[in-house]
C-alpha cells in the first residue's frame, strides 16, 4: 500500500584511526579535523568500535561508487544532486549524528516533511527503512546496485509532472521501470536487478 505524505566508548586508539583513515574525500588540511568531528559524533552516540567500523566501511563504499564528501559519521553530501544518510547496521532508519547526541533519528524530506521536498527518496529496505539516498539532480545516475533484493522508493518530486518519473535501468543500461509521476511510492520494490535510477529529466 502507497503511503500518504505526513503519516507517515568508541576504542580510542581503533576507533580514531579508522575514522582517520575512512575520511577519503576530504580535502587536505581538513581530514584530522574531520576526523575528530566523527569521532566525537560516535562517541556522544555510545557508538561500539565494531559498529562504528560498521558504518564507516558502508560510508566508504558509497563514497566510491558515488563520490561526494562525508560531513557527518553517517551522512554524505552529493552537493547539489542530494545528499546519503547511511543506517547502522540493524536499525531501521539512519540516525541524526550532525546535531544532539546521535541518538535520534534523522529527518526524511520523502516522509516527514509536508508539501513537496522535490526529492526521489531511493531506501535500501522495504517499508522506506534502512539507508536512504536522496536524489535531487534530473539526467543524473544514482547507483544502487550494492543494494540486492527488496527496497522501496517514494517519489515526491514536483506533481503531476511527465518529466518528474523516476527510471530504473539494468546493469546493461536498459530502462526496466519507470515510476508513476509524483506522488508515488512502492513499500514493497526490488534493487535486484536495478543497477541505477535517474530521478527525472
Amino acid at each position: 500500500m502507497a503511503v500518504t505524505k505526513g503519516r507517515v566508548a568508541i576504542a580510542a586508539a581503533g576507533g580514531l584511526l579508522m575514522l582517520a583513515t575512512g575520511v577519503s574525500t576530504a580535502e587536505a588540511g581538513s581530514g584530522a579535523s574531520a576526523a575528530s568531528r566523527f569521532a566525537q559524533q560516535a562517541e556522544s552516540a555510545h557508538l561500539t568500535s565494531a559498529q562504528t567500523t560498521a558504518l564507516q566501511a558502508d560510508v566508504d563504499r558509497y563514497l566510491k561508487k558515488m563520490g561526494g564528501t562525508q560531513v557527518a559519521l553517517n551522512k554524505i553530501d552529493l552537493k547539489d544532486e542530494g545528499e546519503i544518510l547511511v543506517a547502522l547496521p540493524g536499525e531501521a532508519r539512519p540516525r541524526d549524528f550532525a546535531s544532539g547526541d546521535g541518538t535520534r533519528v534523522a529527518a526524511d524530506p520523502c516522509l516527514d516533511v509536508p508539501g513537496v521536498s522535490g526529492n526521489f527518496c531511493a531506501y535500501q529496505r522495504d517499508n522506506y527503512s534502512g539507508s536512504i539516498i536522496k536524489m535531487r539532480q534530473c539526467n543524473t545516475k544514482y547507483y544502487v546496485s550494492t543494494w540486492g533484493r527488496g527496497g522501496s522508493w517514494i517519489n515526491d518530486q514536483t506533481r503531476n509532472t511527465e518529466s518528474r518519473r523516476a527510471r530504473m535501468y539494468n546493469p546493461n543500461g536498459t530502462m526496466i521501470y519507470k515510476t508513476p509521476r509524483a506522488f508515488s511510492s512502492d513499500p514493497h520494490g526490488d534493487w535486484n536487478p536495478v543497477r541505477y535510477v535517474i530521478p527525472c529529466g
